[in-house]
């Protein structure tokens, strides 16, 4: 028992001694993670745009859909994240009108591959959308593995891009053991090494330097897989006009027949057109000076912003338009009833249908047969039989026949039918009627000759 309670005592001291070391030698630090954007982050990409312009002061709403263009004022800035949203000639006009008295619209071009989809403001103003320089320079995901090295990607092959990459990576781990000799310098060289670059590691030649009337003056990145073209865009000239307005265009360094930015001057406001979607999304609006451009353009107006439409579904409708669902609703009640009501007075008899005789049909279609010259055909086709059966040949044959044979033929069938000789040989072998009556007359003596025979 008392072998027991020294064990328990001398355990429970261990513990102790143990527990005052871990507390001794324990060191708390921080470390902080990247994990992405956050849900709000997700579900809005122009979060981080909202949260600039509020720290600048400036002031912006959200609006559904491009309806809202008749709601606006002349001292706000409507921004579009697509042009299909102004989806018919009406709502372009509309905003040209609005831009006209003085309103100010950035628009993203939509651009899409498909034939028969049409651009109003692109259609309008003589713009096409066109694939421009992809190369693997632009390429995020792959800087990002690369790093520094990613200029040399363009030369080489994959295999050997692989090859090499690893090659530098094991000669750098045999670096870092050879230079950690120093604690601080070390740590030192590592935290600067860990500090990330505001901007991406792009070549100045790709950048465009725009400079406001302020002597302001913005670098700025745009993606080259959309770009706009025009007729005019040959290398001399940056502007043109149509129908007496403004427009210019901000080309590449490197290819001055392209260009991700146009501004067209509309009667008193602005129309900006940008082929590049996402500048000021939240991955990118951190970059360079794309937060300070967006607040140059809006400048101390108000930002309408419609990123994501959103049109009312048949139940907000007909709640909104109760009234006028009843009304329509009832006007169509009375009218049915209206219709289906009986009238006064004596109802009128129905029509008896009309009915022709079976005789009054046939003369209808003796009529159109010989409207349509049918009668000749006829004819010839009654007495074919006749003159094969009288002659034994076939019909063209028979009305060739010598006249001392076609006389014993109807002398032959006078006899038997009681019919004149002249009679018989007009019906066989005269040339077909030109009148009713003549034609009548031929196919009756026909049916007494064969009525005969």
């Amino acid at each position: 028992m008392k072998l027991g309670r020294i064990a328990i005592a001398w355990v429970l001291l261990l513990l102790a001694a143990a527990a005052a070391l871990f507390l001794f030698f324990f060191e708390r630090y921080t470390e902080e993670r990247d994990r992405g954007f956050g849900p709000e982050a997700r579900r809005n990409p122009y979060l981080a745009a909202e949260q600039f312009l509020t720290r600048v002061g400036i002031r912006y709403r959200r609006a559904d859909n491009i309806a809202a263009v008749s709601a606006l004022g002349d001292n706000d800035v409507l921004f579009l994240t697509s042009s299909s949203q102004i989806y018919n000639a009406s709502r372009g006009q509309e905003l040209l009108g609005w831009i006209e008295q003085g309103g100010q619209a950035i628009v993203i071009a939509h651009g899409s591959d498909a034939d028969n989809e049409q651009d109003y403001l692109l259609d309008m103003l003589g713009l096409e959308i066109a694939r421009g320089e992809m190369d693997l320079y632009f390429n995020q995901q792959v800087r990002e593995v690369f790093g520094d090295e990613i200029t040399e990607i363009e030369i080489k092959k994959t295999s050997d891009m692989m090859r090499d990459h690893n090659r530098k990576l094991a000669e750098r781990e045999k670096n870092k053991e050879k230079e950690n000799e120093d604690a601080a310098d070390s740590a030192e060289e590592t935290a600067q090494e860990n500090i990330e670059p505001r901007n991406p590691d792009i070549d100045p030649e790709r950048l465009i330097n725009l400079t406001s009337d302020s002597g302001a003056s913005y670098a700025l990145f745009f993606d080259t897989a959309k770009v706009f073209t025009h007729e005019m865009m040959n290398g001399e000239y940056t502007d043109t006009q149509i129908e007496g307005n403004r427009l210019h265009w901000v080309p590449f360094q490197r290819s001055t027949t392209q260009s991700p930015l146009v501004h067209y001057e509309y009667g008193r406001g602005r129309l900006t057109l940008m082929a590049d979607g996402g500048l000021w999304r939240n991955h990118r609006i951190g970059d360079f000076d794309h937060a300070y451009f967006l607040a140059h353009l809006v400048g101390e107006r108000e930002l309408v912003m419609i990123t994501r439409p959103h049109f009312d579904d048949l139940g907000t409708l007909a709640q909104r338009y109760a009234l006028e669902f009843f009304v329509a609703g009832l006007l169509a009640l009375m009218a049915w009833i209206a219709n289906r009501s009986r009238r006064f007075g004596p109802m009128t008899p129905a029509p008896a249908s009309e009915r022709r005789s079976l005789l009054e049909h046939i003369r209808a279609c003796g009529h159109f047969y010989w409207r349509n010259d049918r009668a000749a055909q006829l004819f010839e086709k009654a007495r074919a039989p006749l003159l094969q059966k009288l002659s034994g040949q076939p019909a063209h044959m028979a009305q060739q026949l010598p006249p001392e044979k076609q006389r014993q033929i109807a002398e032959s069938v006078a006899e038997r039918s009681g019919l004149g000789r002249d009679d018989i040989y007009t019906v066989l072998w005269a040339s077909p009627p030109h009148s009713e009556e003549d034609f009548t007359a031929r196919l009756r003596s026909i049916q007494i000759i064969e009525a005969a025979l």
